[in-house]
């Protein structure tokens, strides 16, 4: 494989992606920017990331007339307002010129964590993609998405008991009574978990999950088990959140908030989804990487290709073996 034309044409790709909105039908987080990344990662040659990209382009819509920027020393009151992507985005584009990404990302992300549930997580998501990518026009995208979308759920109980361990913080997020509230069964991800996060005793139990070196992993774990288990869709998008808080780690500022504002996103994504009370075990696959990566480069599913790109660097970080069984799951193993 020829990885300096797989990179140009990803580049290019990206460059074109620049002029299609962030959204999509009834409110579809575009995904083709991601999945590009995840696929140029898996080892896609130029031609298979081009054919991938005429798969999904059609579906997208075409940005506006380009707004004015925002100022930046107000961004932080748009966050939450969707109308004002395009202004959030010419603002960090005009940033990303002027300044490093590490500083713009160091303050712009710990300002964003507290929302990181908005979207579907897919704020997260994109702008860590854009990272991995190297890429300076989609980072902006991401990270004015992010604000754009960036939804703090129900504020914690500061009267709540003592931190629980990660086991029992299950058990209890996962006998949360259920919310008397159409939007637990709406079809956006972002108003289940909104619904969850209202729901009694919520605030009481979201926030005390303790706060340990490997939390993350183990949240990363749990989730890809969970997929192994049921191929949940939220799931899914809990184990490629979790990949998309390691990649942006370096700039959470302080990491207790970080975790913090996650794992309340994190319980009410799991709440949102279709996994029982009684939580299943995971299944194992019998496909190797090679398998499953030839699989996940020949799908044309954008979620099946990120959740396999996710799955693996997270087996890098920790060994454990769940990862490898979501990502088999996933390409049909």
């Amino acid at each position: 494989m020829d990885k300096s034309a797989a990179t140009r044409m990803l580049y290019r790709l990206l460059d074109a992606g620049l002029d299609r909105a962030p959204e999509y039908g009834p409110g579809f987080s575009t995904h083709l920017p991601m999945a590009l990344q995840a696929l140029h990662a898996l080892g896609a040659t130029a031609p298979r990331l081009h054919d991938f990209a005429q798969q999904h382009v059609a579906e997208l819509h075409a940005r506006p007339v380009p707004a004015a920027a925002a100022e930046p020393h107000s961004w932080h009151a748009l966050r939450g307002q969707g109308d004002a992507f395009e202004p959030l985005q010419a603002m960090f584009a005009l940033r990303l010129q002027q300044e490093e990404p590490d500083t713009v990302l160091a303050e712009t992300v710990p300002a964003l964590l507290d929302g990181v549930a908005g979207g579907a997580f897919h704020g997260l998501i994109r702008t860590a993609h854009a990272v991995a990518a190297r890429h300076e026009g989609e980072l902006s995208m991401g990270l004015a998405y992010w604000a754009a979308r960036h939804a703090p759920l129900a504020a914690p109980n500061e009267q709540a008991a003592a931190d629980l361990p990660l086991a029992d913080w299950l058990a209890q997020v996962q006998w949360l009574p259920r919310p008397q509230h159409a939007d637990a069964d709406a079809w956006s991800i972002t108003r289940r978990m909104q619904a969850w996060s209202r729901t009694e005793g919520f605030g009481d139990v979201a926030p005390r999950l303790l706060l340990q070196p490997g939390t993350l992993d183990a949240l990363a774990r749990t989730a890809a088990g969970l997929y192994a288990a049921t191929e949940d869709f939220t799931v899914l998008h809990m184990v490629t959140a979790c990949q998309a808080m390691r990649q942006l780690q370096p700039w959470w500022g302080d990491e207790a908030p970080a975790m913090r504002h996650f794992s309340i996103a994190a319980a009410a994504a799991l709440r949102a989804s279709d996994v029982p009370p009684e939580l299943p075990p995971a299944r194992a696959t019998d496909l190797a990487w090679p398998q499953i990566i030839q699989r996940a480069i020949a799908s044309d599913d954008e979620h099946v290709v990120k959740l396999v790109q996710a799955c693996r660097l997270h087996e890098a970080a920790t060994g454990a073996p769940e990862f490898r069984w979501a990502a088999g799951r996933a390409v049909g193993g």
